[in-house]
C-alpha cells in the first residue's frame, strides 16, 4: 500500500525518485483483497500487483530503504551493514526530513540520505514502537486496513513534500 501511495505522491510533487516494494518473506501473492479495496478510497489501484522477496533487489543500488517497521530495518542490516545509513523506517525518515538543520543537506541526493542518518544510534533500531512502527493490518479485516491506508497516505504526503528539498 505505502509503495503505490508513495509512488503517486512523488509523482505529483515532480520528484525523480522511482518506488520498488518487496518484503522479507518469500511470496508471490497478488495484495490483500482488503488492502484493494482500502487503497480506492485513496485514488490508488493494486490491480496488478504481486508481491516479491526483497532477496530479489540489489538492495545496495538503492539510495534510500524505506520500511515499516523497526523489526524490517534490523532484518536488512542484518543482511547488509551497509545499509544501515540509507535504511529507515517510513516514520523515522518523515521526522529526520522535518526536522531543522542547522547546515544546509550537500551532496548528491545519496549522500543527503546519509546525512540524515548521521546522528542516529543503532538503539534507535531496538524494540518495537508506536512512534517508528507502521501496524501490519493483515487479517485484522476491512476497517483495519482503512484505517492504515490512511495513516500511510499522510505519510506518503510528508516524506514526498519533504524528498524535494533533498533534490533541490
Amino acid at each position: 500500500m505505502f509503495g503505490a501511495l508513495l509512488a503517486r505522491d512523488l509523482a505529483a510533487v515532480g520528484s525523480p525518485f522511482q518506488v520498488s516494494t518487496a518484503g522479507l518473506l518469500d511470496w508471490d501473492e497478488p495484495a490483500d483483497p482488503d488492502a484493494v479495496i482500502a487503497m480506492i478510497a485513496h485514488g490508488v489501484t493494486l490491480s496488478g500487483h504481486r508481491s516479491r522477496p526483497v532477496a530479489d533487489l540489489e538492495l545496495s543500488s538503492f539510495d534510500l530503504i524505506l520500511t515499516m517497521t523497526r523489526e524490517h530495518v534490523r532484518e536488512l542490516v542484518i543482511r547488509e551493514p551497509d545499509l544501515l545509513p540509507v535504511t529507515f523506517t517510513a516514520k523515522s525518515f518523515a521526522r529526520a526530513l522535518a526536522a531543522p538543520r542547522e547546515n544546509a543537506l550537500v551532496g548528491d541526493v545519496a549522500d543527503r540520505v546519509r546525512s540524515l542518518s548521521a546522528d542516529r544510534p543503532l538503539s534507535a533500531m531496538l524494540g518495537m514502537s508506536p512512534d517508528d512502527d507502521v501496524a501490519d493490518p493483515y487479517r485484522l479485516g476491512q476497517e483495519a486496513f482503512n484505517t492504515i491506508a490512511d495513516e500511510l497516505s499522510a505519510l506518503s504526503r510528508l516524506i514526498s513534500l519533504g524528498m524535494r528539498e533533498l533534490v533541490d
